[in-house]
């Protein structure tokens, strides 16, 4: 054992000449202090609270020649502050590692899930399930069904008229409104009215009965002594049953009464049914007005 007189460090190695501390060559310690001194206290070593590693490197004399060196020559101490930097590389280090750990992890655990669910889910489809003995079949039938093409719906033959018929039919509608014609002119409210089904779409006021335009009329045929009426341009068109027309025409009038003057033409519609084999009023309406003077 060696011993610093001046530090009083102690060290092991009887090979070290000079105290690491500060220089100072070693002195040998007899065993018997030294087994003293461990009995009575603990190993002295100066350890400051930070500890930085030095370096120590004796002078070039006495690396030629350790005789010639001077135990007060000045001692090369350099301080390195890598511990400070080599700390903050480990930390750094550190949480660069766990991240990694972390992602790794987590995706480890993302694809164990996923292939969890993913051979759960393969499981369930590859089940085996109790089918019925004719389930083939029924099975083939099904496709059977499927691929055959679905029938294709015979069109509904569309009811035609004849051009004889029609002709027909649009002579009718035309003596209907001419007697429509002349009994407004001779004010024969029963005649005219005789000419209506007993529901019309009238004008603008929609479905209405019969006694409404029973009342318009009686009411016009009160005011006026003198009704004149001119039929120009009617064209009769039945539908293809038979059953209905539309009669379109140019109507122009002339009413004189007791202080009172009317006149004007219009284009009117006229819509026919034929209601216990006959043809009558079911629509009345002004398509275009020409003009008006009162």
């Amino acid at each position: 054992m060696k011993q610093c007189p001046n530090c009083r460090t102690t060290y092991a190695d009887d090979g070290l000449q000079f105290c690491l501390q500060d220089g100072t060559p070693l002195a040998a310690v007899p065993d018997q202090n030294l087994s003293d001194s461990y009995d009575t206290e603990s190993e002295t070593l100066v350890v400051p609270k930070r500890v930085v590693p030095i370096r120590f490197e004796p002078p070039s004399s006495y690396q030629n020649n350790q005789a010639n060196w001077q135990p007060n020559a000045p001692v090369v101490i350099e301080q390195r502050e890598t511990k400070k930097s080599n700390t903050a590389m480990i930390v750094v280090l550190s949480v660069l590692g766990t991240m990694l750990l972390l992602g790794v992890g987590g995706l480890g655990a993302w694809l164990y899930f996923n292939n969890k669910k993913t051979s759960v889910a393969v499981s369930v489809n590859n089940a085996p399930v109790n089918r019925p003995a004719n389930a083939n079949l029924t099975t083939n039938q099904n496709a059977n069904l499927a691929a055959a093409p679905s029938p294709t719906a015979t069109p509904t033959a569309q009811p035609t008229l004849q051009p004889e018929e029609a002709k027909k039919i649009s002579n009718a509608v035309k003596e209907v409104v001419n007697d429509w014609k002349d009994s407004t002119e001779n004010l024969d409210l029963d005649t005219h009215i005789g000419q209506y089904a007993d529901t019309v779409d009238y004008y603008k006021a929609g479905r209405v009965n019969i006694s409404r335009i029973r009342a318009d009329r009686q009411k016009a045929f009160d005011a006026y002594h003198s009704i004149s009426i001119n039929i120009d341009n009617l064209k009769v068109t039945p539908d293809a049953t038979g059953e209905k027309a539309t009669a379109i025409l140019d109507k122009e009038w002339n009413f004189e009464g007791d202080g009172k003057y009317s006149a004007g033409k219009v284009q009117q519609q006229l819509t026919f049914d034929k209601i216990d084999g006959r043809w009558l009023i079911t629509g009345e309406k002004d398509l275009k007005i020409y003009y008006t003077q009162k």
